[in-house]
């Protein structure tokens, strides 16, 4: 049996075909336009699936490196601490050293007793120095790690280990606690041993401050000790950040090669998305009455 065609379905095949034509020529504008292939999922279901993995790369690349550089910060601001730290040691006992190898008197050795307890100070500020409100050597604890109690040099922080994590695979430990630093795990205090060094110096204990220069050299070295590790940590960091730096370069271009258009390619496809409508408006010109081709032409 054959089928009667009609004047009306040629016009509504002919609508159909235009308005076709005309969606494809709009997306091929906007596509243009935005400089993006994959405007919906339907444009391209594995690129779009593709897109979103790389995506997602991206935003725990970029986690990462802001864990990273509050990792870099930490870092940098404890051993800025620390290095005054050993600085003031180094005077210590250069203090020390002069007031065993000279013949001082009493007001002399209570001025070089001052600024022993000066530095004492200093190496109180450096200890219980803080980094956006939280301490730098306290482990997790909120209070100062070091502290006078009752007339006792105490550590008051725990032996938590502060990290961040800065790729897939890396943790980087961030810190190092008072605890180690000055001394509280071994016994030996640097706090408790300034106070030792200015009674020394006051009473002019020759021989207590020969015993107080080796307790000196050993809390230099747990200083140094912390400051190397420390140093590790922010080589680690480094390394990181140059990597993030080198990953994010790569998926920015993958996301390019899935989801930008060819500037080109997309200029031929708009031409011919042209042609292509207007070939369609002709046909519907032709399909419909004469008096309302002409209005739509």
């Amino acid at each position: 049996m054959t089928m009667r065609v009609t004047n009306r379905m040629m016009v509504e095949s002919a609508v159909r075909r235009m308005s076709a034509r005309l969606s494809s020529f709009e997306r091929t504008q906007k596509a243009l336009a935005t400089g993006k292939r994959i405007l919906t999922a339907s444009d391209d279901v594995a690129g779009m699936n593709r897109a979103l993995s790389v995506r997602a790369g991206l935003a725990a690349n970029a986690q990462a490196k802001r864990n990273a550089e509050d990792g870099a910060m930490w870092v940098e601001l404890a051993d800025t601490r620390l290095g005054a730290v050993v600085d003031g040691l180094q005077r210590v006992r250069e203090l020390v050293v002069t007031a065993r190898n000279s013949t001082a008197n009493a007001d002399e050795l209570g001025a070089i007793a001052n600024e022993v307890a000066e530095l004492g100070e200093v190496f109180l500020s450096s200890a219980n120095a803080r980094h956006r409100g939280r301490p730098l050597f306290s482990g997790y604890a909120a209070d100062d790690p070091v502290a006078n109690v009752g007339g006792t040099w105490t550590y008051q922080g725990d032996n938590g280990a502060i990290t961040r994590r800065v790729s897939d695979t890396d943790v980087v430990t961030i810190n190092v606690t008072a605890d180690e630093v000055f001394g509280f795990a071994d016994g030996e205090d640097l706090f408790s041993l300034l106070d030792t060094v200015e009674t020394q110096l006051r009473s002019g204990d020759q021989a207590g401050l020969g015993a107080s220069l080796d307790a000196l050299d050993r809390a230099m070295g747990r200083v140094l000790d912390a400051r190397s590790r420390l140093g590790a940590a922010g080589s680690r960091i480094e390394a990181a950040r140059f990597r993030a730096d080198t990953e994010e370069v790569n998926l920015r271009s993958q996301l390019s090669a899935v989801e930008d258009v060819d500037l080109a390619e997309a200029v031929m496809e708009l031409q011919l998305q042209e042609v292509a409508y207007q070939a369609a408006q002709g046909a519907l010109a032709k399909a419909l009455q004469p008096s309302l081709a002409a209005f739509l032409r």
